[in-house]
């Protein structure tokens, strides 16, 4: 399924089509967060979507790791190349923020979106785009693991969505140095784990 997801938002940015993106996007996504909000209930479900999104920005990451270079500063024109690729526009808005956790350096990456097509005309209880959440996790994880030898872990989360009636999709995802650990971030930021629970992604 996520190879097939891959092959479908690659047709649909070279032919320029976001319609067929926003078929596919919304239709996939729905499907899967009401199938699997029946099956197993809402924190399981909203979690086993995230992950499945870390497993695939993990994997997409991968396949770039020849291309990929140490520098922060490029950490907002590779989120906007990944909203490009799997949702067919540009983000409406992003900001790359150096930050100060305990003392010491970190970045926040948060970018929005008016549009996202991982949640158009839906409604829901919860916010819906966990999916891309967990891709640029997992995706900035490794992009960690492989420029700086893992020096940042990554928290990234969907901090509004339309679905839910915000007025936007946004997305905040966090570079952390590896010496503050998961407690401290849940101490600092606990609205971030209101629905996923879970910390730091490792490879």
């Amino acid at each position: 399924m996520k190879n097939w997801l891959i092959i479908q938002a690659s047709k649909a940015k070279k032919l320029g089509s976001e319609k067929v993106v926003t078929m596919t996007l919304t239709k996939l996504n729905d499907l899967l967060m009401t199938s699997l909000l029946d099956i197993a209930g809402p924190e399981k479900s909203l979690q086993t979507v995230f992950e499945g999104g870390v497993q695939l920005g993990h994997e997409f990451m991968m396949e770039l790791s020849a291309h990929l270079e140490p520098d922060e500063s490029r950490i907002p024109a590779y989120g906007e190349a990944a909203w490009i690729m799997f949702s067919g526009h540009k983000p409406t808005e992003q900001n790359l923020e150096n930050i100060e956790i305990d003392e010491k350096e970190a970045f926040l990456y948060t970018f929005t979106d008016d549009d996202s097509p991982w949640c158009r005309d839906i409604s829901f209880p919860h916010k819906f785009c966990q999916f891309p959440a967990g891709a640029y996790q997992g995706a900035a994880q490794t992009w960690s693991v492989l420029t700086r030898d893992g020096y940042y872990n990554v928290l990234s989360r969907e901090t509004k969505c339309k679905a839910v009636g915000d007025d936007c999709c946004e997305f905040k995802v966090f570079f952390v140095p590896q010496t503050i650990d998961i407690a401290r971030m849940k101490e600092l930021y606990p609205s971030l784990f209101e629905e996923i629970p879970t910390g730091f992604s490792v490879y």
